[in-house]
This record gives structure tokens, sequence and C-alpha cells, in this order.
């Protein structure tokens, strides 16, 4: 039987197979955004042919299929969706418009905001409230729910968002207005707040259950379209669908809750580099992932993912507990152009796969960062993307020449170099935002460069921020999807409190846990997870009493023990003086939330990597690249000439399918036993 995961990009599609030996086969193909089944079938058609099947027989013979899929996050960004209302409590439907006072610029008063996701006629009021304990102060005014009926089927809506006022501490007037709603408009989809992000915090809340409700119906469709092509074309399994937290849910869930898989690809990155962190015997790993959109950067730290309470996309905060990635706009397709001072600039706006950098012939007309590689020297164009396609130098010299060189007063290649180092420039930025600014210092991390793009800039890269090993993994090129290989099946629940934290098991915190436990569990079963591979996380949101946000600190599932509650408000006063520089022990704390993140154990297929005898690398070719200001003459070498213990001294280029990767002056490289090239820069050489 095959497994299959499969890792729908902006730009690229990779899809991983992996048979029941452990062999592993892979392909990569444009992505269409028009017509995301065609970059399917055209991507599982090539895994069949690689193992002499049909597509039918291929899929029969297939026992698991994951799928990471960016459907959500490109309808949010292309301004798209299901025609969404909102229901709120009276008097709060503009807490949407109001949003936060915090500006992402704080001293332009004039920086553009993202639009408000509902319009304020589709925004109304429910006669109803509860106070902040959760006890009901005024019933729900079941005449009015016929009016919002009636307004709801005029104005064609399509979905609905309900988020009242502290329902995150009693649901029932929540659950009672979408049981008298969906009896009048049962076809129309209904998110309510309580079951999506039952937290504190009304601005992130609402806005988190409007942008599910708006994308859900969106990815539903989707899903629906490729579960019933997959099975007309042999599939016989459930589909399985990646999360932003790095686990992996069915595709019930999947389609009643999309904003659970806005970061669903790069979280495959994540979860691969924990993979190959314990692998390697690394517990400090910055995964660095660069692909045709953009740049994704994250981190394994003492052996753990990272993952933060909630996130920010397009503008939007998302109220949900997920891997902690780092995205900036600088990828193969990222557009060079000039601001209106005449400065360089590199993304976020990305070519795509259609019509792409100018050098794919495809009607694109602006350079982008796989233009300046060309004009370098550093892709070899007459065998991209496996040999799948063939570039065209002059287009991406004539982008160049007329867009950044003629306007900056530079040749060709010098314009393709500041483009590089613009880009380079990104990607250092983003590596020290999760590093230096959180307190790591980074000279005590790995790097893994991942992704198509990213070997190109890896040596560069880990040389700008301080890092002295880089490894490129023998997948790196469809490295998230070969991540979602190793993703367990996740749940997660959580209780809101709001309460001074003490120290001990109250009666009723103890009552809260055999709840969340109850309920982790009962969607487990429904998952077919087994009861004797699953393992629990508890987790506590603490703050200070005067703080408007929390910190997430994990305590062992044995919470009788009074010393577990005095060691987690130890470790939040430690965890606190990490990130921001001061803690103040002497005050008491509050508990926000009580959290349970209950999954499938994860088996992984590590291999034991012995200390290969050391060989000099000698088939080679020579090439000319653009570096420093100069052409100069370098060895040129094919990964798949090269064996283990191999070494080859910077600078040379290795091209892979798929990839290029880039060792420059002074950085020595070795392939291990497992295929995975380990680069030294600098004074580790020595």
């Amino acid at each position: 039987m095959y497994e299959i995961a499969v890792d729908v990009g902006g730009t690229f599609a990779d899809f991983v197979m992996r048979d029941e030996q452990g062999h592993t086969r892979t392909t990569k193909v444009p992505s269409n955004r028009e017509d995301p089944l065609e970059t399917m079938v055209l991507g599982l058609s090539e895994l069949a042919q690689g193992v002499n099947l049909s597509l039918h027989e291929f899929l029969t013979q297939t026992g698991k299929f994951i799928h990471g899929t960016t459907v959500g996050v490109n309808a949010l960004l292309q301004g798209q969706g299901a025609k969404t209302a909102l229901i709120t409590t009276e008097g709060f439907r503009d807490a949407l418009e109001l949003r936060r006072s915090r500006l992402s610029e704080q001293w332009d008063f004039q920086v553009a905001l993202p639009p408000v996701l509902v319009p304020r006629y589709l925004r109304i009021g429910l006669r109803e409230r509860m106070d902040y304990r959760g006890v009901p102060i005024r019933d729900i005014d079941r005449t009015q729910i016929q009016e919002i009926a009636q307004v709801l089927r005029q104005e064609r809506v399509e979905s609905v968002a309900v988020c009242l006022l502290f329902a995150c501490r009693n649901s029932s007037h929540e659950r009672e207005f979408r049981d008298c709603l969906q009896a009048l408009l049962p076809t129309v989809f209904i998110t309510l707040s309580s079951e999506l992000s039952s937290q504190l915090g009304e601005y992130e809340r609402t806005t988190t259950t409007v942008l599910n409700a708006r994308l859900s119906p969106v990815l539903s469709d989707y899903l629906e379209d490729l579960s019933t092509q997959l099975r007309e074309w042999g599939l016989q399994v459930p589909i399985s669908i990646a999360q932003n937290n790095g686990g992996l849910t069915d595709l019930f869930h999947a389609k009643k809750r999309a904003v659970h898989t806005l970061f669903s690809g790069p979280a495959g990155g994540v979860k691969g580099g924990w993979t190959l962190a314990r692998e390697l015997g690394l517990p400090e790993l910055v995964v660095a992932d660069m692909g045709g959109t953009s740049f994704d950067v994250s981190l394994i730290r003492q052996g753990k993912m990272e993952v933060i309470p909630q996130a920010e996309v397009a503008g939007y905060p998302v109220q949900l507990q997920m891997l902690d990635i780092h995205t900036v706009g600088a990828g193969g397709g990222s557009i060079a152009w000039l601001d209106k001072g005449g400065m360089l600039r590199v993304g976020p706006h990305s070519a795509g796969a259609r019509p792409g950098p100018a050098c794919y012939g495809l009607g694109g007309l602006e350079p982008t960062l796989t233009d300046a590689a060309l004009v370098m020297g550093l892709l070899d164009g007459s065998n991209f993307l496996g040999g799948r396609m063939t570039l065209d130098g002059q287009r991406a010299f004539q982008a160049i020449d007329s867009k950044i060189a003629l306007p900056l007063g530079l040749t060709v290649p010098e314009a393709a170099f500041a483009i590089y180092q613009v880009a380079l420039s990104l990607m250092v930025d983003a590596v020290y935002l999760m590093t230096v600014k959180k307190g790591y210092d980074p000279r005590s991390f790995v790097l893994a460069a991942v992704g198509g793009a990213l070997p190109l800039f890896a040596t560069a890269l880990a040389a700008g921020v301080g890092i002295r090993q880089v490894v490129v993994p023998v997948q790196s090129p469809v490295f998230c999807a070969q991540g979602l290989h190793h993703a367990p099946f996740q749940v997660e629940v959580l209780r809101t409190f709001f309460e001074p934290f003490g120290e001990g098991l109250s009666a009723s915190r103890k009552q809260v846990m055999i709840e969340l436990k109850e309920q982790a569990d009962q969607e487990l079963s429904r998952l077919s997870v087994s009861k004797d591979t699953r393992r629990y996380v508890w987790s506590a949101d603490l703050k200070y009493p005067d703080q408007h946000h929390e910190l997430t600190i994990d305590f062992p599932c044995d919470a009788s023990d009074p010393k577990v509650w005095r060691q987690l408000g130890v470790a939040f006063h430690d965890t606190h003086q990490r990130l921001y520089g001061y803690s103040q022990p002497e005050k008491s704390l509050e508990l926000v939330n009580l959290r349970l993140l209950a999954q499938e154990e994860e088996q992984l297929f590590l291999s034991q990597i012995e200390q290969p005898t050391i060989l000099e690398a000698t088939r080679y070719e020579l090439c000319t690249v653009y570096l420093r200001g100069a052409f100069q003459e370098i060895k040129s070498y094919h990964w798949h000439d090269l064996e283990a213990g191999m070494r080859l001294e910077g600078p040379a280029l290795i091209q892979k399918n798929y990839t290029t990767v880039l060792i420059e002056e002074n950085c020595q490289a070795e392939l291990d036993q497992v295929g995975n090239m380990v680069i030294k820069i600098g004074e580790e050489v020595r």
C-alpha cells in the first residue's frame, strides 16, 4: 500500500509518495489556482507512472492520503468567500469595524486598514445578553430571529457568523439561535464563536468567526469536489487534511473549520523540521522554507515545535493556537520593483505559476527573483523544475533591464545581484525576528534550508545571522509534503476561566479537566484513533492582573499535585523574563484558559546515520556565475553524482531536481548516509 502527501502551494504543488518499505518518490508541478483539481490529477498521474501503474490502480492501492491546502488562505487574500452576515449582541455589531486601537505602523495614522469583512447592513444586533460570568441577563427574543431570517433570505446570504457577548463563558444563547435559524434557513452555513474560538477577546473572536464563515463554504466545495473525483479515480480511503497546529483532521471537520487550515501547507514544513531535528539529534533548528510565493521561518527549540495562541493573516487576527510561522513575501516568483523614492523592493506580490516570472515565457513581464537568479547564472535554464520547463534567459534579461537596471543606472548583472541581496536581507530580518527578538541566540541553531528556492540563499542567510551549520534535507524541494507524512491526528479543546490562578487543583478545575478530556477523547474516537496510541498535553494561559495578553505554559498531566501548580507559576515568570526582559514574581497571576492537546502518538521513521568515510568529489563541470560584483568560474556538481561522505569546497553549485544549492566561498559541504547535505560555514570549516 502507498501513502500519499500533497502540499498545494501558491506557485507549485508538491507530491510525496511512500511505500511500505519506506521508499519515497516525489514530483512537483505548477499550481493552477483556477482549477486545483487539474493540478492534483497531473501530480498523482506522474507518481502513478513512476511505479508503472495507471492512476486508478495507484489510488486503489493507496492506504492513506494527506492534503495540505491553500484554498482557504488564497480565497482570503483574493477577497473571495461566501456572502456572510454577522449576528452579535445588540449594541456590539460594530466591534468588527472598531478593531483595536493598535496600528500596524504606530506612527502612520494614514496606514491602510484591511477591508471590513462584513458590511454594516449585514451586521445585526440580537436582543439578548450574558454577563461576564456567563449568567443570562436577557433571554433571546425569538420573534426577532424570524425577522433576521427574512432579512438574510432577501439578501441571499450564504453564511452566518454568530458571536454573542461572553459566549465563551456560556454558549447556550449561540446554540439556541443556531437551532432556530437553521430550522428557518436549512441551507445557510452557520459558525458559532463558542464552537470555534471560545476565548475572551471580542474583536479577535469576532474576526475569527467571520473568517471561518466566509471561507468554509469555499473550502467545503473544493474538498467535496476533490473527494468525489478521487473516489472516481479509485481512492478508497478518507482524505486527511493538515491543520495550522501541525496535526491532521478529517473532511467532516475541515469543511466546517476553514480557519484551521490557513497554514495547512507550511505546518507540514514545521512538522518535517521537527522530524529532521529528531533524526539528526539537533535540539535547536531554524526551519527556513522558500517556495515560489513566500519565505516561511519557524523554530524547533529543545526538540519542540514553537506554538502561539493566535496569529494574523492578511491583517486579520485569527484567535486559534497554531504553529509559530513567520512569513514574508520573498519567494522565487516575488516581483522586484522600484517604489516612489526609487528604492529597490522585492515582493510581497508574486507572479505565481501563471504568468510566472518573465523567463517562463508565459506572458509575465515583471522581473522576479527567479529571473535574477537565472541572469546571475545560478539556475540551469535548460533543466528547470526537473526538466519540465526551459527558462528564457533573454526575457529575464530584458525584464530586469527595463524595470530595474536602466532606472537605477546599473548593468543587468548588477541589478540582478541587487535583487538577490534585497531578498536576502528580507530573509535575514525574518530569522532575526524569530530568534534575536525572542531572546534566542541564532548562533546556537542549525539552519534547515528547505523549499525549491531557499538552498540558493542558504549559506549567505546562515552567515548573515551567525549560524554556522546548514542542512539541506534530501527531500528539501518537497519538504512540506514530506513533513505531512509525520503529522498525527490532533484535537485541541479549551475552557475559559478568567479567575485568580492560586495554587492547587480546585474542584471546579478538576471537573473542567475531566470534561475537556472527555470532549477530546470523543473527537479522537470519531477520527478512529485507538486509545492506546493517544497522548495528552495540558497547558494554561496565564497573565499578570494588569496585562492584556497571556502566555501559554505546559504542565504535567498529574495536576492533582500542588507542586505542579507552583512550578507552573514559576515557569510563567521565567518565560516572561526571557521574552520581555522583566518579571514580577511578587504579583499574583490570573488563569485565563485551560487547554488540552490530544493527539495520536507520532510514529517516526528515523534512519540510523553513521559517520561516512570522507571522499573528495571529483565529477563536476565549470559554470560562470555573477557574485559580489564580478563574474567568476566555479564548479557545478549534480546531486545524483555525489556519494555519502563526499566533501565539496565552496564556491560551488549543486544541481538537484527541483532545486539548486549554492555553497559560497569559505564553506564546506558533505553528504551524510541518509542523503542530507550538511554545510559548515566560516570558522566551522576549520
